[in-house]
């Protein structure tokens, strides 16, 4: 803190408001507002006397003067005051919390010093308690930290071993699982010929009926004509006046129509045997590859069995293996949780631990520099006695800004009116202008 120094009287018409140099130490609570000096009647009466002569001397010069001149001159006089006012009353708060401040810090002090012995007694036991639970819960980190590293190097070793003994049983299940759905891709196939031979089949019938009901027309159609030629025939032999070369002439057609009737038989027997054979060899080959489905689907079944087999034991066995790790899993998540609650443990005696050191050293501190304290009691009283002075000269400025605003009421009412008949003057004047353009 700055040393105590002379405050110059602020008076309205000159000096600023007095200088703040602060506090070495941070705030102080101030006494109380009713318990500081008030300014009093007699105060403010001398005080009035001493600036009235002034003020008035100063007034009834504004008022000879230029009546614009003396009322921007007035409003100044009065924003200048109003200026300074405000500044003192933001210094006396300031230096009301910086002693507020400075008053908390002693008392704090006082109050350690007075309980030195306590403290430092049982602190030091909150040191040695909180150190011991500290080595505590470090002993139980370290020892279930190493419980948990034996632990993770069994479980490693177990799973290289599950793995080993896994292994002959997980090739056999994807081989037999591999054959099965070759079966089953094969299996697919022969349905698929099956199908196939079936359509081809009914393929052959309908052919074989289309082509023996068209041989079969042929027959009968032949068949009619030739009835039809030889009926014709023995009319004209009947006829004693038919023509003898009409007669030939049926004749000829007869037997054309035999050698018609003859090809037309023949050709029935062929397609007859054409489509026999067609049918009997789809027929054969249907009976082929229904065969080939039946073997197909027995295999299929025999392979998807044992691949079921398979799996089902390679899994048994990786479960089994799966549990065995498990219950090492679980113990090593046991010691994390052991490990993690201990941490907690440690973390909150070593902070304990720390805040207890924290506050012997202060205790300890302070108990070794009493002088500091008394320098700071020292300081809170010079600031008080400067508070006492500055709230005595915001209160004179306050008074000094009222009766500055009541002496020059009149100028500044009076500046601001011509003020403001000058703009409305130029508004009409500038209206007619733009009214004669």
């Amino acid at each position: 803190m700055a040393k105590p120094h002379d405050h110059t009287d602020t008076k309205s018409a000159e000096g600023g408001a007095p200088k703040d140099e602060g506090l070495e130490y941070p705030g102080a609570v101030p006494v109380a507002a009713d318990e500081l000096p008030v300014i009093s009647d007699k105060d403010l009466d001398r005080q009035r006397a001493k600036s009235r002569g002034k003020k008035g001397s100063d007034a009834a010069g504004a008022d000879s003067e230029n009546p614009f001149k003396g009322g921007f001159g007035a409003i100044r006089q009065v924003r200048a005051a109003a200026k300074r006012r405000a500044e003192a009353h933001d210094k006396v708060k300031s230096l009301k919390a910086e002693l507020e401040e400075s008053q908390k810090v002693l008392d704090h002090r006082t109050k350690i010093e007075a309980d030195y012995e306590k403290i430092v007694a049982a602190q030091n036991e909150a040191l040695l308690v909180q150190g011991q639970a500290s080595a505590r819960a470090q002993a139980v980190i370290d020892q279930q930290s190493a419980e948990k590293a034996d632990l993770e190097g069994r479980l490693a070793q177990m799973k290289a071993e599950h793995e080993e003994q896994l292994r002959p049983y997980r090739e056999l299940m994807e081989s037999t699982k591999g054959r099965a759905d070759d079966a089953a891709k094969t299996l697919a196939d022969a349905k698929r010929q099956a199908k196939a031979a079936d359509q081809q089949l009914g393929e052959a019938t309908k052919r074989r009926e289309q082509s023996m009901a068209s041989a079969n027309r042929s027959v009968d159609n032949s068949q009619e004509r030739l009835r039809k030629a030889e009926g014709e025939l023995d009319a004209l032999k009947a006829d004693s006046n038919a023509s003898p070369a009409v007669v030939q002439k049926k004749q000829s057609d007869i037997v054309a129509e035999r050698a018609h009737l003859d090809a037309a038989r023949a050709d029935l027997e062929r397609v007859t045997s054409e489509c026999k054979q067609l049918v009997d060899g789809a027929q054969a080959n249907l009976a082929a590859q229904r065969r080939a489905l039946e073997s197909a689907e027995t295999a299929a079944d025999v392979a998807k069995r044992e691949a079921d087999e398979h799996r089902e034991e390679y899994e048994r066995l990786y479960n089994a293996a799966l549990a065995s790790e498990k219950e090492l899993s679980d113990e090593i998540a046991k010691r994390d949780r052991a490990i993690a609650s201990a941490g907690k443990e440690k973390q909150d005696a070593d902070a304990r631990q720390a805040e207890a050191q924290k506050l012997l050293d202060e205790a300890t501190e302070i108990h070794a520099t009493p002088e500091v304290s008394a320098e700071l009691a020292h300081t809170i009283a010079q600031g008080r006695q400067e508070l006492e002075e500055r709230m005595k000269s915001a209160q004179k400025l306050a008074h000094e800004e009222k009766h500055l605003r009541e002496a020059t009421r009149k100028q500044r009412f009076l500046f601001i009116g011509a003020i403001v008949l000058a703009l409305v003057l130029v508004a009409l004047v500038a209206t007619f202008v733009m009214r004669t353009l």
